[in-house]
């Protein structure tokens, strides 16, 4: 077998960059920054200052490094997973400093388009929308939990993390957010007291062919055991796409 050139190795290194994951303490910083609780209109969300992250230095080393990793080199579903949520969440915070968009990011649309399929960010190479992350490449790897992780900057979206996620800690990360969300009275879970009937946020609407192909009491009973049977009525949260500022 004929040995190859370690030059040839050289060139592929530089032209394909592997995945370094160097954003990961950046991306820890600026979230703990420029994130915080906020109640505004009944929701309590994570907000982001949008003005003061995107002055900080940090965003743009961030988003330079996601841009510049090949997903080809993205081995594990947990690193695809960890990589594609990250970079949803980074590029959305991206694009509302971009735009310098004060209101909602459902501004962001055209005419035939929506905000999510309109802008377009090369990543090595290749054009992508965060429609194309969401749907092409985050939700065929087959985990519900997701939809409680990526974020579209509206005040009802299941909130930001405030730390970036890791391959190594995914699953228990994802797990949180699911707590997180349920913990949330607000937009996420809550359970009539008079009645059989629960409330849960939106997104599992929407997205309810992921979530047991949507036998959602069969999804959701393990986290409510003493409160949902076969009869609970299951609603839906009203859903505000004012933007998640802080």
């Amino acid at each position: 077998m004929r040995a190859i050139p370690i030059a040839f190795i050289v060139l592929i290194t530089a032209v394909f960059p592997q995945a370094t994951w160097a954003y990961f303490d950046q991306l820890d910083g600026l979230l703990a920054t420029h994130v915080e609780t906020k109640t505004v209109d009944g929701i309590r969300y994570n907000g982001v200052n949008y003005g003061a992250w995107g002055k900080d230095p940090r965003h743009t080393l961030v988003r330079d490094d996601i841009l510049t990793t090949n997903p080809a080199t993205l081995l594990s579903k947990e690193e695809k997973l960890a990589f594609w949520i990250n970079a949803y969440n980074v590029l959305t915070i991206d694009l509302i400093i971009r735009e310098k968009e004060p209101e909602s990011i459902k501004n962001l649309g055209g005419l035939f388009s929506s905000p999510w399929s309109k802008h377009t960010w090369e990543i090595a190479g290749q054009s992508y929308t965060l429609d194309n992350i969401e749907h092409d490449i985050i939700r065929p790897l087959g985990e519900a939990r997701i939809h409680f992780a990526i974020n579209c900057a509206a005040k009802s979206c299941p909130d930001l993390r405030v730390e970036a996620y890791r391959p190594e800690k995914l699953n228990t990360q994802l797990a949180d957010q699911v707590t997180l969300t349920f913990s949330n009275g607000t937009k996420g879970f809550r359970k009539s007291p008079a009645q059989n009937i629960i409330h849960v946020t939106k997104v599992m609407d929407w997205f309810g062919e992921d979530f047991d192909d949507r036998n959602l009491h069969s999804w959701l009973m393990p986290y409510f055991p003493s409160l949902i049977n076969d009869q609970t009525e299951i609603k839906f949260f009203s859903y505000d796409w004012s933007l998640n500022k802080s």
